[in-house]
């Protein structure tokens, strides 16, 4: 009964947070890969982005576009399709500290020449941005992740030794 309780309150903890918007935390050690899940499919003829946020003064603000990816702007990026729910994920191959901080997917609509009545109109480019943020952070930051990392052990040692 209480395993199904538990199981209960995780998957709404789960569609909560993917339905309100909700910051997601994704930590991980140095050198791991890291898979941030997309909630913002794309309609055809739009581009797939991510937008990298980061508290850091020594570290800009990114936009991650196809383009990018395919020119090997950023060699350790990809997009991963994701059939079930038709969007491209990012993975992020050997995570560094460099890569810490907010990210959200979009979609970007670039800008449109129309003709009306004989005078050219310019539309802007659009971007429309997931739900979901994910914080990427590493383990080892503070003394709490080091605990996070000891307590099991220590309870394995105690319980079965």
């Amino acid at each position: 009964m209480e395993r199904s309780r538990v199981t209960l309150v995780t998957l709404v903890c789960v569609l909560f947070s993917r339905i309100s918007g909700a910051e997601v935390e994704l930590t991980v050690r140095r050198g791991d890969d890291a898979t941030l899940y997309c909630d913002r499919s794309c309609k055809t003829g739009m581009n797939r982005v991510w937008f990298r946020n980061s508290s850091n003064k020594h570290q800009p603000h990114l936009i991650i576009t196809e383009e990018d990816l395919k020119n090997g702007t950023f060699p350790r990026y990809s997009f991963l399709w994701n059939p079930s729910i038709r969007t491209h994920d990012l993975l992020v191959k050997n995570v560094t500290d460099s890569d810490v901080g907010l990210y959200r997917c979009g979609a970007h609509e670039k800008s449109a020449f129309k003709q009306k009545a004989g005078a050219h109109v310019v539309m802007p480019d659009v971007y429309y941005y997931g739900n979901r943020i994910t914080r990427l952070s590493l383990f080892g930051k503070t003394h709490s992740d080091l605990l996070l990392l000891l307590v099991p052990s220590i309870i394995y040692k105690t319980t079965f030794q």
